[in-house]
């Protein structure tokens, strides 16, 4: 099929005689305009929806006291992890964060973490498409799952998988692990179900309360009798497991519990 057609037998004269006036190079002209700017030339790519990709980031350490993530982050990954609040004795806690910090000043710069919590899962990676469904999950294996009244005791030093980061902790008291468990199984049903790493085993449940860069764990061992000293002007330590928080990227879900 012609590219053109600049005439047929319904033509009439003048369009003939007009035609036939086109030069060979206005014609090759006529041929070479440019074609018509795209969609996306005119409006630009298409943008992925903003809370889709809210946490996405560029990891840099210097922005959060030195710390190294513990997977890979890529666009689209949400980390995601599951805990118990420790609201009761947050204040009992924040005070001995700021004694501890104080004290051990000279010898090493410790962080005080802000979110104080028990978890009940590692950090995994949801897609995004996934967190709704997973957290419909979770809160139909927690529907059974009962509420009761803890204690902390104590403090241990605890070091991440990679050894990158070292931490002092208030331990669960022993006689409430059971109970305890009891919540983590059902959730670790469900991180099975998708494929996701479960909990540590043995169990070791804890309220992270201060952190330092580097394996620091002997330092921190050899300072621990002067740091159960400092905890010991507190007094008991409440724990109310009486809900269950999921953090996916900046999405939070609570469940609670019977």
């Amino acid at each position: 099929m012609a590219l053109v057609d600049y005439g047929g037998s319904s033509s009439s004269a003048s369009e003939d005689e007009e035609s036939s006036k086109i030069t060979q190079p206005t014609l090759i002209n006529i041929l070479k305009r440019p074609a018509l700017p795209t969609a996306a030339a005119l409006l630009g790519p298409k943008k992925p929806k903003a809370e889709e990709f809210a946490d996405d980031v560029v990891d840099d350490p210097a922005l959060h006291g030195g710390r190294i993530r513990s997977f890979k982050h890529e666009r689209g990954n949400w980390a995601t992890y599951v805990y118990v609040p420790a609201t009761a004795c947050a204040e009992q806690l924040e005070e001995f964060q700021a004694e501890a910090i104080a004290h051990l000043a000279p010898h090493l710069e410790l962080q005080a973490n802000e979110s104080l919590h028990l978890s009940l899962s590692r950090t995994v990676v949801l897609q995004y498409h996934q967190i709704d469904e997973f957290s419909r999950s979770l809160q139909a294996a927690l529907n059974s799952s009962t509420s009761f009244t803890a204690t902390l005791q104590g403090l241990r030093i605890y070091t991440n998988e990679e050894r990158t980061r070292t931490f002092i902790a208030a331990p669960l008291d022993g006689a409430f692990t059971e109970k305890m468990s009891c919540i983590l199984q059902p959730i670790d049903q469900v991180l099975l179900d998708y494929r996701l790493q479960q909990f540590y085993v043995p169990a070791s449940f804890h309220v992270s309360l201060l952190w330092c860069v580097g394996d620091q764990e002997k330092l921190l061992n050899n300072k621990l009798k002067e740091l159960k000293e400092l905890l010991e002007d507190q007094d008991t330590l409440p724990l109310a497991v009486t809900e269950v928080r999921l953090k996916t990227g900046n999405k939070d879900f609570t469940y609670m519990l019977k």
